[in-house]
């Protein structure tokens, strides 16, 4: 009897020690040890700033991260499903990915979710707005003047001296290329205008049969001289500028107008390092992470702070036309099809 109540009380003593340390290790996830993995279409700048900001806040938390186009790693994170290797995709998110793939991404809102303005708030219960991606025109200056034109439109992009010397990324891959595309149909008559889609054919004839690998091989592209004008995002042409290269490129928002596009976070469904993929949520949608992006080449999605960069032209100085995010998350197939069905037409 002694024995047997002897090894019950060792098995009571090993069976709590077991639980302790079970609870220990947790308590020591949520305080921010372990590992976050993160898939990342963010660009340098961008990426340093606001990853090595949550590096510096929990500095036990080891990163591993992949980079790449939006395209890629959402395709990534669908074949993944069963057995993530990531816990969060950072930047690249549209609303549109939650009615596509809505059981892509963990249910989760940030804390400071409240401070956001309506329409840049949280509202999938999953994708946290980060930043808004205002799309433009790139020109590299030297080789316009060469050519002897000037872009300041979308319509100068049919001028046939710059065909094959327009950079632009695949719409069907890259999120910057798709809002090129919704924003182009949107300026010129409408998603389902004739008179928007007969500029999308005169345009897709004019890149003569060229689309760049991903969305960054726009802007070096341009940068570079390897083309004349690229479809491309502000962010990082803005960096351009404040490296003291405005005397290379030019920055063009087209007079037709454009549009003003939130990016989203998300915490990848069942994420093996779920408490480390919340901090780094919270930390985003942060005040300290808005006032960052707000002082950088990026415009913070949090707009009810003021945008601090002295370099980005003021969003009042910018014709914005209307997106209509509905719209375009429902019908993203069709457009994308009918863009295909052109370029295929032309090339």
């Amino acid at each position: 009897m002694k024995k047997i109540l002897f090894l019950s009380l060792v098995f009571l003593m090993v069976a709590f020690a077991v639980f302790a340390n079970g609870s220990k290790e947790k308590q020591s996830a949520e305080a921010g040890t372990g590992k976050l993995v993160i898939y990342s279409t963010t660009y340098d700048e961008e990426f340093n700033m606001i990853v090595g900001g949550f590096e510096e806040k929990y500095p036990e938390i080891k990163i591993e991260t992949v980079n790449g186009g939006a395209g890629e790693l959402k395709t990534r994170v669908a074949a993944e499903a069963e057995n993530p290797q990531a816990d969060v995709m950072f930047g690249g998110l549209l609303s549109s990915d939650y009615i596509k793939m809505p059981d892509a991404w963990e249910p989760y809102v940030a804390k400071n979710n409240d401070a956001f303005p309506e329409g840049f708030k949280n509202d999938t219960g999953s994708l946290t707005p980060i930043t808004i991606q205002l799309v433009n025109l790139l020109v590299n200056r030297a080789e316009a003047e060469k050519l002897g034109v000037t872009i300041k439109s979308y319509e100068d992009l049919l001028n046939p001296v710059l065909k094959g010397k327009i950079a632009s990324a695949d719409p069907t891959a890259s999120s910057s290329a798709w809002n090129q595309l919704t924003t182009i149909l949107a300026a010129k008559g409408g998603y389902e205008s004739k008179e928007a889609w007969d500029y999308v054919d005169k345009l897709v004839a004019n890149l003569n049969g060229i689309l760049t690998s991903g969305s960054s091989g726009v802007y070096k592209g341009v940068y570079n001289g390897e083309y004349v004008v690229g479809l491309t995002y502000e962010a990082p042409c803005v960096t351009y500028i404040e490296e003291g290269h405005g005397d290379v490129v030019e920055i063009v928002f087209p007079t037709e107008g454009i549009t003003a596009i939130p990016f989203a976070s998300a915490i990848i469904r069942n994420a093996k390092n779920m408490e480390n993929a919340k901090l780094f949520i919270d930390w985003v949608a942060s005040d300290e992470a808005q006032k960052l992006w707000a002082g950088s080449t990026a415009r913070q999605a949090n707009t009810n702070m003021p945008t601090t960069n002295k370099t980005l032209v003021p969003v009042g100085d910018i014709k914005i036309v209307p997106r209509d995010a509905e719209y375009l998350a429902e019908n993203q197939n069709s457009i994308i099809e009918k863009w295909s069905t052109i370029w295929a037409k032309n090339n």
